[in-house]
C-alpha cells in the first residue's frame, strides 16, 4: 500500500516523535441524521491521514456512541492506498466500501470521509476510487463521484448549527474555544455550557458570520469560573422565530477540567 503523508497541527509547531499522540477529529452521524464530530487521540505517524481513516473505519467507540454518534460506513470496509498530490487526497477503498444502504447512508459515508480528510492543511478535496477504480457511479444509489469532492460540496447533512470544536470526547477548561459554522435565523443562535451538577456556567447568543439560508463561520471564546469538574455538557440551540422555543438542539457531553 502507498500512503499520502498528512502533516497534523501540533500545538507549538512541536515535531511528532514514535512515541508521542496527537489528536484528530473523526466525523460520524449524529441521531444517524446529521455530521457530528468526537476528537480522539491517536498514535502519531506520518502517515497521519491513512491512520484517521483507519481510526474512522474502525467506528465509534463507547462514549461516541453514548454520545449519539453512529457511522455509516458499512462495517468490515478497508483502506486500500491513500496517496495526496496537489491537495488532492485519493482514497482507494474495497468493494464493501461502496456495498448497500440507501440514499442517507451512501452521502453520510462520503461526508464522513470527505470532513474526515479534509481537517488537514495538505487536503482541499477527495477522490474516491473502489478497487483502484475511479468510482464513477457510487453503489446501486446511483451517487455520482467523478471528481474530488470539498466539504463546500458536501453540505447536505450538516445540522444548522454544526459544532467542530469542542467534540464529544474533550476535556474543557475556560476560556473555552466554540467553532464552526451555522444556518440560522439572523445568524444567532444560543449556547449554554452545563457542569458536573447540571448548573449553567456559560449562557451566550452567538453571532455568525452568514444565516438566514447562508452558511456563515463562528469562532468565540467563553470564559467561566466556579464550574464543578467532571461529566457536563455544551448545549447549543436556536430560539424559534414564531413562538421562542428551542429549536436544532445539540447537545454534546465535554469533561470540564478540575
Amino acid at each position: 500500500m502507498i500512503f499520502g503523508t498528512l502533516t497534523p497541527r501540533l500545538e507549538g509547531g512541536a515535531a511528532a516523535s514514535a512515541a508521542s499522540r496527537t489528536t484528530v477529529a473523526l466525523y460520524w452521524l449524529r441521531g444517524g441524521v446529521a455530521l457530528g464530530v468526537s476528537h480522539r487521540a491517536i498514535p502519531a505517524t506520518p502517515r497521519i491521514g491513512a491512520a484517521t481513516l483507519q481510526a474512522l473505519l474502525g467506528g465509534p467507540n463507547r462514549t461516541e456512541r453514548a454520545a449519539g454518534l453512529s457511522s455509516a460506513v458499512p462495517s468490515g470496509s478497508h483502506l486500500r492506498s491513500l496517496s495526496i498530490t496537489d491537495g488532492v487526497a485519493r482514497a482507494d477503498f474495497d468493494a464493501r466500501f461502496a456495498s448497500g444502504g440507501g440514499s442517507l447512508s451512501v452521502i453520510g459515508r462520503v461526508d464522513q470521509v470527505v470532513y474526515t480528510l479534509t481537517q488537514f492543511p495538505s487536503v482541499r478535496r477527495v477522490l474516491f476510487l473502489v478497487n483502484g477504480k475511479l468510482a464513477r457511479t457510487f453503489t446501486g444509489e446511483g451517487l455520482v463521484l467523478d471528481r474530488p469532492v470539498a466539504r463546500s460540496d458536501e453540505r447536505s447533512l450538516l445540522p444548522p448549527i454544526f459544532v467542530e470544536r469542542p467534540a464529544v470526547g474533550d476535556v474543557v477548561r475556560s476560556p473555552l474555544r466554540l467553532s464552526g459554522l451555522a444556518n440560522t435565523f439572523e445568524a444567532t443562535f444560543q449556547v449554554n455550557l452545563l457542569d458536573a451538577g447540571g448548573r449553567i456556567v456559560v449562557r451566550r447568543t452567538v453571532h455568525a458570520s452568514a444565516g438566514t439560508g447562508t452558511w456563515g463561520t463562528y469562532s468565540q471564546s467563553l470564559s467561566f469560573t466556579k464550574a464543578r469538574p467532571g461529566n457536563g455538557r455544551l448545549v447549543v440551540f436556536e430560539r424559534s422565530a414564531k413562538d421562542g422555543r428551542p429549536i436544532h438542539v445539540v447537545r454534546i457531553p465535554v469533561r470540564l477540567a478540575g
